[in-house]
């Protein structure tokens, strides 16, 4: 009697523990696979810090929590421990009700609770955005006040006690002025230091300054007479070598030697931090006075530029400065900042390509696509390369709503024309955007007030999309699914995803790709277009060809039994307006 009562004491003392920390606890189910796990518990801070009632959460994903910023590679981690019945531990960003983004460190336990197996996973959670906004701050105080030193003369890192990026400037222009009567060439070794970012993740910035010294102090030890030392970037240190042979292949020799010195110094010695022993990859660029120009700051960037070419490469290389290279990066980082303006601006507009119904022979619906409209005089850039660059800049999620928005105030317009009320219009959904577990919500919330019906915007989505975070992606997918948008798979026989995919998830259009149809009715493409259409008649899902150029490539989609059909062969992709006056019985709403 004694024991019952002491344990529901003790119970008792659990739960008001449980519900009065400020950390916020999370209780799933122990099932990893879709549609779980799936929330059973919440304690009060969790519903104080998302804003959702526990009643909201209860029997949902916890995914409901990730956003975009949310990063894929340590959910990925998180999955790989708890498969092995290991805790997790690990800091990502969450996201409130109201989409507000905030930090969070977590760690996740199994437990069993029944017998063998993981009967559910709890989850505590920390919000550590102060913290994360005091140290971005303390880098940008840092960062400022390392300019302020440099601007009032100061020439030395306070960290390595090498020269700083202005001493070594200073060094560097004295070197090369002395070339004419001392040495015939001066030059550049940049040795950037890989993965330091992580050693601050996981060790702290203290950690990471130990391991520059430790750097510093073994390239020192590497430095013959006159050669210089400088700290020239946060993760990068800079040589520079007045060279006292004359012809220029013995010029190239003795530098590539002495980089390869430089490195081993760093690289061959594993390093002892916090009591983990480390060991840095390190990529060198080299350049060259006069060979590859006399300006200290050009000749700087030009080595660094080679240094990031062969981090990306193979583990402690060494790459030459590249003129060329220099001058595509000075045009991508335009690029970049131009796209950035577009897309705040909104300057991207929609073309449409229309889609025929073979069967009606009419023009049933049209694809909506991102064009880039640049001034008169300007080269053309087209989306094969400014889609990527919106990916790589984190700014597809923001264009690709941009475009699904305009094509549904587009086809309401369209629609509202005598006869029109059948027409659709399909959009491509990113393969990022398949990660947002709230696309759905808001693809609906626009169509909702723009006033079109989810049935009459088809969303693209391409095969490779369904290759990696699958589970994630499967959510998303079924909740636009309820919601009511229909899928059509694109560029299907370009990727690598099973045919599994194609029978668990509801397309309704089976696109074959251009590079098949391109090479109709002789090529070899022939019979994957042949038996695409089999393989769609069985599943009951419609194919379209795209990539119709000619009367030929039209008449074996006939034959074949395709139902749509898309390409130049009837129209490009135009602005809305000709686009109306091409379909002749479009009322030309604009």
């Amino acid at each position: 009697m004694v024991v019952s009562v002491l344990s529901e004491k003790f119970s008792s003392i659990l739960q008001s523990a449980v519900e009065n920390t400020e950390y916020s606890i999370v209780i799933t189910t122990g099932d990893l696979a879709p549609p779980g796990p799936l929330i059973v518990y919440v304690n009060a801070a969790f519903t104080r810090k998302t804003g959702y009632a526990s009643e909201e959460v209860f029997h949902s994903s916890p995914r409901i929590l990730q956003g975009p910023a949310t990063e894929p590679d340590v959910l990925a981690r998180m999955k790989a421990a708890l498969r092995k019945g290991d805790s997790f531990e690990g800091c990502t960003w969450n996201y409130t009700k109201d989409g507000k983004p905030y930090q969070v460190e977590w760690t996740v336990t199994p437990l069993c609770v029944e017998g063998e197996g993981v009967d559910y996973f709890v989850s505590v959670q920390r919000d550590v955005t102060a913290q994360h906004q005091s140290y971005e701050k303390l880098k940008s105080e840092t960062g400022r006040l390392n300019a302020l030193l440099q601007s009032t003369g100061a020439n030395t890192d306070a960290i390595t006690g090498a020269h700083n990026h202005r001493g070594m400037l200073l060094r560097l222009q004295e070197l090369i002025d002395d070339a004419a009567t001392s040495h015939p060439a001066v030059g550049v070794v940049v040795l950037k230091l890989a993965g330091i970012n992580r050693v601050d993740q996981v060790f702290g910035i203290d950690a990471v300054n130990q391991l520059l010294r430790v750097v510093a102090e073994r390239l020192r030890s590497q430095l013959k007479v006159k050669e210089t030392l400088a700290r020239s970037h946060e993760h990068s240190f800079t040589v520079l070598i007045p060279v006292g042979v004359g012809a220029m292949v013995e010029v190239n020799r003795y530098l590539m030697a002495r980089a390869q010195t430089l490195i081993a110094a760093i690289a061959d010695e594993s390093i002892d931090i916090s009591g983990e022993v480390l060991h840095i990859d390190v990529g060198a660029g080299i350049a060259r006075s006069p060979v590859d120009g006399r300006d200290c700051q050009k000749l700087t960037t030009l080595a660094d530029e080679a240094a990031q070419r062969a981090t990306r490469a193979d583990a402690n290389l060494v790459c030459w400065a590249d003129h060329a290279t220099a001058a595509t990066q000075l045009e991508q980082i335009r690029l970049e900042d131009k796209l950035l303006r577009a897309i705040t601006q909104r300057e991207i507009v929609v073309f449409y390509q229309p889609i025929m119904d073979l069967d009606r022979n009419e023009v049933i619906g049209a694809e909506a696509l991102a064009r880039w409209p640049q001034p008169e005089g300007h080269s053309t850039i087209g989306p094969d390369r400014f889609i990527p660059l919106a990916e790589a800049l984190g700014l597809i999620d923001q264009l690709g709503m941009q475009v699904f928005e305009d094509a549904c105030q587009q086809l309401k317009c369209w629609q509202e024309g005598a006869g029109n009320a059948a027409f659709w219009v399909s959009v491509n959904v990113a393969p990022a955007q398949l990660r947002d577990p709230r696309l759905a919500e808001r693809f609906a919330a626009i169509t909702q007030s723009i006033g079109v019906s989810p049935e009459s915007m088809k969303l693209e989505i391409t095969e490779s999309a369904l290759e990696h975070g699958l589970e994630e992606v499967i959510e998303v997918i079924d909740k636009l699914i309820t919601a009511g948008f229909p899928l059509a798979l694109d560029d299907f026989g370009t990727g690598h995803s099973s045919l599994r995919r194609l029978i668990e998830i509801p397309f309704s259009i089976l696109k074959a790709d251009k590079c098949f149809v391109s090479q109709l009715p002789d090529g070899r493409g022939a019979a994957v277009v042949s038996s695409l259409s089999q393989l769609s008649s069985h599943l009951s899902i419609d194919a379209l060809g795209e990539g119709v150029e000619t009367a030929a490539h039209e008449a074996f989609l006939r034959d074949c039994n395709y139902r749509y059909a898309q390409g130049f062969y009837y129209a490009k992709p135009m602005p809305a307006a000709e686009f109306a006056a091409w379909s002749g019985w479009l009322a030309a709403s604009m």
